[in-house]
């Protein structure tokens, strides 16, 4: 029959055109280099998400003031994403210059902002409370001047104010902000030479006014 013969004569062409590529055939190279891509790029990308790093965490509680060592210190593996910028990361930290400026409870992560590289001496810790709207500039590591002003008589008003000191660091600070009035403020932990200790506490002990005024000095010592 003509049909079946022309019929039989077309399947070399067909098969010739839908014959299997072979290893040289670029679009197969292409499809294996995307398969191989998308591999690695998994890999990477599950490799980066159990990635881990070493941080410091308060071994025992550390007081104001305590050297960083390797006795109250302990090292673990954690996942902070962008937040590790803002704690110990071992390999990039000096344990010989690092101190606290704040108190650490055991089992913390040691953040950034509760060490210093300053020496204590014979200063010492000394906490005010102060009334909200302190300058943002006042933060642990700066200086400033307190000014104290005696409650006058009838406990009503307030002197004069005089200063008490000039040039304190600020190890310290803690803002409040609660939903209870009277509740908001600002506690500062100061570092006061000796020879001040005892007129910052007469004033604290007699209900003064202390007010803090960032000393933009410090930040050239």
């Amino acid at each position: 029959m003509p049909s079946e013969q022309r019929s039989k004569e077309s399947l070399p062409k067909l098969a010739a055109r839908v014959k299997r590529p072979g290893w040289k055939d670029p679009r197969l190279a292409l499809g294996a280099a995307l398969i191989t891509a998308s591999v690695i790029g998994t890999v990477f990308l599950v490799r980066g998400m159990n990635e881990t790093t070493s941080v410091y965490v308060a071994a025992t509680n550390i007081t104001l003031g305590e050297q960083l060592t390797h006795e109250n210190l302990k090292t673990k593996e954690v996942q902070l994403g962008d937040s590790l910028q803002h704690y110990l990361v071992v390999e990039e930290t000096q344990l010989e210059q690092a101190r606290a400026n704040t108190f650490i409870e055991a089992g913390e992560l040691i953040p950034q902002t509760s060490i210093t590289s300053s020496q204590l001496g014979s200063r010492r810790p000394v906490n005010i409370e102060l009334p909200t709207g302190l300058s943002e500039a006042i933060t642990p590591g700066t200086f400033v001047d307190v000014w104290v002003a005696k409650r006058e008589a009838g406990g009503a008003a307030y002197g004069v104010p005089d200063q008490l000191a000039t040039m304190v660091e600020v190890s310290a600070r803690s803002d409040r902000a609660g939903g209870i009035v009277g509740n908001n403020g600002t506690n500062l932990e100061l570092l006061v030479e000796a020879d001040a200790l005892e007129s910052f506490l007469q004033a604290l002990a007699n209900d003064a006014r202390l007010t803090v005024i960032y000393n933009p000095a410090g930040d050239q010592t």
